[in-house]
């Protein structure tokens, strides 16, 4: 066995015969003469020592060595393709990695459309993706951990940030179909809220840390992910804002309550987002085609039939 001297391209002819079912198919896809892909298969067998191919019958056909070898050897052959797909990919400044980090209000579903599209226009861009509160995509944009970020304008925008207005998302008070707000016919007064537990996100960055937005309660609840503002306003052990894209299934199932207080427009507000990338540094391609399809992005379809309805 002398596997040293084995060549990508004898494993790629492998591949081909056994993809193919012959010689002649094999060496057609190649352009080459059939003598050609013979010789090579035969120099690949005796290097590897092992018979490849039964060629008794009328076509070829994999041996149970050929079997067995034939999965490590598609997978050394795409490996390689991969490796020379990405290294022309850096050559022309593609980024390896795209760091991304999205506001909780930025509706998953229509971030897992993008990254869809993103992953076949750059197949060889891995994606960091960081969903984050408040000043929390601001911090991981300005700190360089991101290269892209899609921030709540609830947030001041930092001036070390450049932004691109997209779409807003509706954000709704709600409470759970037991509790006592939920049991009001007409609008809440603020006065009615003070004493009832209100969930809010609280801020894990510097940004705004200790500033409080939407609070109209004196009893307040702080948790730091939107998935547990979500389940505990669901237990009924407070009220609070969540974004209409998550809460609309519970409320069609009966199981939230839109609140309609006198503080906020019923049925809710569409809180603006914005698409930033440090103002300093000249986004790559890939940063590039990811703002420009962020500021694309349709968020109001997640909401813009039930305002119709409410209107």
């Amino acid at each position: 066995m002398n596997i040293e001297s084995l060549s990508l391209d004898q494993l790629r002819v492998f591949v081909a015969v056994a993809e193919e079912g012959s010689f002649s198919a094999a060496a057609r896809r190649f352009s080459r003469a059939q003598s050609a892909v013979s010789y090579s298969v035969s120099t690949l067998e005796q290097q590897l020592g092992v018979v490849l191919f039964d060629r008794g019958g009328y076509r070829p056909r994999l041996t149970p060595a050929g079997q067995t070898l034939l999965g490590e050897i598609a997978e050394i052959v795409s490996r390689a393709d991969r490796l020379k797909t990405q290294a022309n990919a850096i050559a022309r400044g593609l980024e390896p990695e795209l760091a991304l980090a999205c506001d909780v209000l930025f509706p998953i579903d229509e971030l897992g459309d993008i990254l869809t599209e993103f992953q076949n226009a750059f197949p060889t861009v891995a994606v960091r993706a960081h969903i984050d509160v408040l000043g929390g995509v601001a911090e991981l944009v300005t700190s360089g951990a991101c290269a892209v970020g899609v921030l709540s304008t609830l947030v001041t925008i930092p001036p070390a940030l450049a932004g691109f207005p997209i779409e807003g998302a509706l954000r709704v008070p709600v409470a759970a179909a037991g509790h006592p707000l939920a049991q009001f016919e007409g609008p809440i007064a603020t006065a009615d809220l003070r004493d009832q537990v209100q969930i809010v996100l609280s801020d894990r960055s510097d940004l705004t840390r200790g500033r409080d937005f939407g609070v109209l309660s004196r009893r307040v609840w702080r948790v730091s992910d939107l998935g547990a503002r979500h389940q505990l306003i669901r237990k009924g052990l407070g009220w609070g804002n969540l974004p209409y894209h998550m809460a609309a299934a519970d409320i069609a199932a009966g199981r939230l309550r839109l609140l309609r207080l006198e503080a906020v427009r019923y049925p809710g507000e569409i809180v603006p987002l914005t698409a930033v990338h440090r103002a300093d540094l000249v986004p790559g391609p890939a940063a590039t085609w990811m703002i420009d399809r962020l500021r694309r992005a349709d968020i109001g379809r997640f909401h813009r039939e039930f305002l119709s309805a409410e209107a």
